[in-house]
C-alpha cells in the first residue's frame, strides 16, 4: 500500500512539474541551472570542457579566454543517470539533435531528475520522523515543509538549481546519522561520508551542517562531552567518512586543474561575502525582495517550535538553533544577500529538511493535547499556509512583475501588488 502510495504521489509530482515547465522547458536549464548541467554535455556529448561556452551563464574565462564554469559538478552527479538516458533515447531513436544539449528532450530529463531528488528527499524525511513521531504529525510536517514553503517551487518549477538536490542530501544525512552513531562500522562511515562530501561540494557553504554530528540529539554540556568522546573513540570511522569526503570532490579538482592549473579554485572570482561586519539579517528574513519569512512564513511556526523543544530538551532544538542563526548570518554577509532573481530566499530550501523537526515535535503536541481545538486550530493555520505558498509560487511564475531589482525592496505598493492578485 505504502508503495502504491508513493508511486502516485510520484507521478502526480511529474505531471505537475511537467505541466509547469512545459511553456518554456529551457528554462530548466537556464542561468544558474545551465552551470550545473553543463558538465554532463561537456564530458558526454562535447567530450571536452574547453569546448563549453557561457549559454545563459554569467562568464568567467580563464587566461586563455575560456569559459570556467563557476558553478560545482556537485548536482550533475545526480543528474546523470537521466541525462544519460534521454541520451541514449536520442542514439535509439536516431534524432538529429542528439548534439542540441539544450533541447527540450534533455530539459524534460533534467525536470525529472529535479522532481525525483525532491521526492527522494521528502520520503527520506518521512521515514525519518516516523521514528520519532506519530503518523498524523508526520503527515502533515511533510506535507507542510513541502507545500508550505518554497520547496514546492523548486521543485516543481525551478528544480534545474541545487537547492532540490541539496534538500535531498540534508535529508539523506538525517536519515543516516543515527544509523552511524548507533554503529559507525566501515559503511556507515563511507555512507556518511559520500553525503557530506556531496553535500559541500554543491554548496561549501553548507559546511555548517557538519555541527549536527556534534549536536544531533545532545541537550547538555555532559551530553556533548560525550559525543567528543564518541569521536575520538572511533577516529578510524573518523578516516573513512573523510576518504568518502573527498573521493566526491576528484571530479571537481581535475576540471579545476585542467581549466585553471590549480588544484583548488575559487570560482567565483569577484563574488564575496562584503557583510561581515553589517550583515543584511532584517532583510534576509522580512524584505520584500525574497524575504524569508514573507515568501514562507510556514518557516515561523517551525521556528516555533523550538520554544517547547528547548524546554523540554526535544528535536535535537540547541543544534537546529546553532545552525538557523549561522546559516542565517552567512546568507546576510553575500553581497547578493537576495540570491538573485528567486521565489524567496532559496538558500533556505535545504535547511527545511532539519527544521521539520522543530515543526513535527509542534504539531506532535498539538495533535496530542486534551483539548482537542488545539489541534483544529493549528491544522487550519497549517492548510492556510501552504494555501499561500502554492497559490503565490504560480503567481510568481504567471504574473509579470518586477520580482528583483533595487525597485522592489520595502516598497510597499509591491505588498499590495501582491496581496491584490494572491485573492
Amino acid at each position: 500500500m505504502r508503495r502504491i502510495f508513493s508511486g502516485i504521489a510520484l507521478a502526480l509530482l511529474l505531471v505537475i512539474a511537467l505541466d509547469r515547465t512545459s511553456d518554456n522547458p529551457r528554462s530548466v536549464i537556464w542561468s544558474d541551472a545551465e552551470g550545473y548541467y553543463k558538465y554532463l554535455p561537456g564530458l558526454f556529448i562535447l567530450k571536452d570542457f574547453h569546448l563549453l561556452d557561457a549559454g545563459s551563464v554569467w562568464p568567467y574565462f580563464n587566461e586563455k579566454g575560456e569559459f570556467v564554469n563557476k558553478y560545482s559538478c556537485g548536482v550533475a552527479y545526480f543528474q546523470a543517470s537521466f541525462f544519460l538516458a534521454s541520451y541514449l533515447m536520442h542514439l535509439l531513436t536516431v534524432k538529429p539533435d542528439i548534439d542540441d544539449y539544450y533541447n527540450s528532450a534533455y530539459a524534460r530529463a533534467m525536470t525529472v531528475s529535479g522532481v525525483v531528488a525532491g521526492f527522494l528527499g521528502l520520503l527520506l524525511l518521512w521515514k525519518t520522523l516516523r521514528r520519532s513521531f506519530s503518523l498524523s504529525a508526520t503527515a502533515w510536517t511533510v506535507l507542510s515543509v513541502f507545500l508550505g514553503t518554497n520547496l514546492f517551487h523548486y521543485t516543481t518549477k525551478e528544480m534545474g538549481i541545487s537547492h532540490v538536490y541539496s534538500f535531498f542530501l540534508f535529508s539523506a544525512l538525517i536519515y543516516t546519522l543515527p544509523l552511524y552513531l548507533r554503529k559507525p562500522n566501515i559503511l556507515q562511515s563511507l555512507i556518511l561520508g559520500v553525503i557530506l562530501g556531496w553535500i559541500v561540494l554543491i554548496r561549501p557553504t553548507n559546511a555548517i551542517v557538519f555541527l549536527l554530528l556534534l549536536g544531533y540529539d545532545v541537550y547538555s554540556w555532559d551530553a556533548f562531552k560525550e559525543r567528543i568522546g564518541f569521536f575520538m573513540s572511533n577516529l578510524r570511522s573518523i578516516v573513512f567518512i573523510g576518504i568518502a569526503a573527498f573521493l566526491m570532490w576528484i571530479p571537481q579538482l581535475l576540471y579545476w586543474k585542467e581549466m585553471t592549473g590549480q588544484w583548488i579554485y575559487y570560482s567565483y572570482t569577484s563574488e564575496q561575502f562584503i557583510y561581515w561586519n553589517q550583515p543584511k539579517i532584517a532583510a534576509v528574513l522580512f524584505d520584500v525582495q525574497n524575504g524569508l519569512f514573507l515568501y514562507s512564513p510556514m518557516v515561523l511556526l517551525m521556528l516555533s517550535g523550538l520554544i517547547p523543544a528547548w524546554k523540554l530538551g526535544r528535536a535535537h532544538a540547541p543544534v537546529i538553533s546553532l545552525l538557523f542563526a549561522l546559516a542565517t548570518y552567512l546568507f546576510a554577509s553575500w553581497w547578493a544577500w537576495w540570491f538573485g532573481g528567486a521565489f524567496g530566499h532559496r538558500s533556505y530550501v535545504e535547511y527545511y529538511a532539519i527544521l521539520a523537526f522543530p515543526l513535527a515535535y509542534l504539531l506532535n503536541l498539538a495533535f496530542n493535547c486534551k483539548r482537542k481545538i488545539w489541534g483544529l486550530l493549528i491544522r487550519i493555520v497549517l492548510a492556510l499556509l501552504i494555501a499561500f505558498s502554492v497559490r503565490l509560487s504560480y503567481l510568481y511564475t504567471t504574473l509579470p512583475g518586477p520580482w528583483d531589482g533595487e525597485g522592489w525592496r520595502w516598497n510597499w505598493d509591491k505588498y499590495l501588488w501582491v496581496l491584490k492578485h494572491l485573492i
